[in-house]
């Protein structure tokens, strides 16, 4: 038997144990003695081989499923005992509160110059409120996926589009400031950014694709939706200079956020490290909370990149005009 299969059968062994309920061996009550009507408290996590199918994602995930509820009170209860999705909740609603309050706090968190317009608040509110609607849904989707198969679908279908509008919305704002003084080259890279976008789209969506079959194929489109962000970084060095577009693009936290959402992807796609050891990840560490926190990372390296770029274009504003 393979410890993988061992680790499963262990999991389901001290499962059935713990849900044993000792029974009354009297034949009639005692007298004085109350009923514990408690006494059968139903349970809140599963292993792997008491969910049901549709629920059944990673295999290599053993423990700690919350089983199909139908209830939206019990899935919001959900939120206040561990198990294994109680991560992938926390590590998108909590960043996802935080850009809210850049969003509404934004006079604080951009510097004013004079040559401040409503674009300049339209790019940098607009990335701000797609971060919060991104990873509110995620975790909404988290919280709600054990209600049943119909919720967990459009849930997961929100969960992916609010990715891809996560990514386009990133880049497009980063090269408005990049390319500022060049709108044709601005709108020919966010037409591609935005074809890319719809293509990831139609992957995330679309019920054909989204077999677990299909995940590998899935992740790798996202992976080269990220690198695609490599192409007008190439250009800008062509058209302003290596020196000049490292300022203007701020490459460096565009490298670094594209290298947190392509190995956030990778991660996910190959179900590391769960995969090599079964059971031991259940609660903390598996793939899809790796994911989660390195999407987070990488929005907070754009938006740190993108004030940056925002700063450069009207400092450069301000010094022409003396």
């Amino acid at each position: 038997m393979s410890d993988s299969l061992k680790k499963r059968s262990q999991c389901s062994l001290t499962t059935d144990q713990t849900s044993t309920v000792t029974k009354e061996e009297t034949s009639g009550p005692v007298k004085g003695q109350k009923t514990d009507k408690m006494s059968k408290k139903k349970r809140k996590l599963y292993t792997w081989d008491e969910i049901p199918h549709w629920q059944r994602d990673n295999e290599h995930i053993l423990s700690g499923y919350v089983g199909e509820t139908r209830s939206m009170f019990q899935c919001f209860l959900s939120l206040f005992y561990l198990h294994n999705e109680s991560v992938n909740i926390y590590t998108h609603l909590l960043p996802g509160i935080a850009f809210l309050f850049v969003l509404c706090f934004d006079k604080f968190a951009v510097t004013q110059f004079e040559t401040t317009t409503l674009i300049d608040y339209v790019m940098i509110d607009l990335f701000s409120l797609v971060s919060f609607t991104c990873l509110t849904l995620s975790s909404i989707f988290h919280c709600l996926k054990n209600h049943s198969r119909s919720v967990a679908t459009f849930g997961n279908k929100l969960d992916y589009l609010g990715i891809v509008v996560l990514v386009v919305t990133s880049m497009v704002s980063i090269m408005y400031y990049g390319f500022f003084e060049t709108p044709a080259l601005f709108y020919l890279f966010s037409f591609i950014t935005c074809t890319f976008g719809a293509a990831c789209a139609v992957v995330s969506l679309k019920e054909g694709f989204r077999t677990r079959e299909w995940r590998p194929y899935r992740a790798a489109m996202f992976v080269a939706f990220g690198l695609s962000a490599v192409l007008p970084i190439v250009t800008g060095i062509f058209y302003y200079g290596f020196s000049e577009i490292y300022l203007r693009i701020q490459v460096k936290w565009v490298l670094l956020g594209g290298i947190f959402y392509i190995t956030g992807a990778v991660l996910y796609g190959v179900r590391f490290p769960e995969k090599y050891a079964p059971g031991k990840y259940d609660i903390w560490g598996h793939s899809h909370q790796l994911f989660h926190v390195l999407v987070v990372v990488a929005a907070l390296c754009h938006l740190y990149g993108l004030i940056k770029s925002y700063n450069l274009v009207h400092l450069k504003m301000a010094i022409a005009q003396l």
